[in-house]
């Protein structure tokens, strides 16, 4: 079970983009693309100038908790029916 899943609200805790709050696009393996967020302008042949959104490495960001303003970290525990739940560790709350 991953931690992190698409339009989950994380925040970027280093590089260009720090601080930016966003939400998840697509996750790759270990990168993650955000919406609106490590935009670059590429060259490309014939059509000038792209904006292109880059991923970021799931190390960057952290997951969002917009109730308490502030990020945490994603644990993965067991509930009592017996199914994988992802649990904030920062309040407790769980977030599925």
């Amino acid at each position: 079970m991953k931690k992190l899943r698409k339009s989950d609200p994380v925040i970027v805790i280093s590089g260009k983009s720090k601080g930016a709050i966003s939400t998840i696009e697509s996750v790759d393996g270990d990168f993650v693309t955000l919406k609106d967020v490590n935009v670059v302008k590429k060259a490309v042949k014939g059509q000038g100038f792209v904006k292109k959104t880059l991923p970021l490495h799931v190390s960057n960001v952290a997951y969002y908790l917009e109730s308490e303003k502030a990020p945490t970290k994603i644990a993965i525990e067991v509930s009592e029916n017996g199914k994988k739940v992802r649990k904030a560790k920062k309040t407790g709350k769980i977030i599925d």
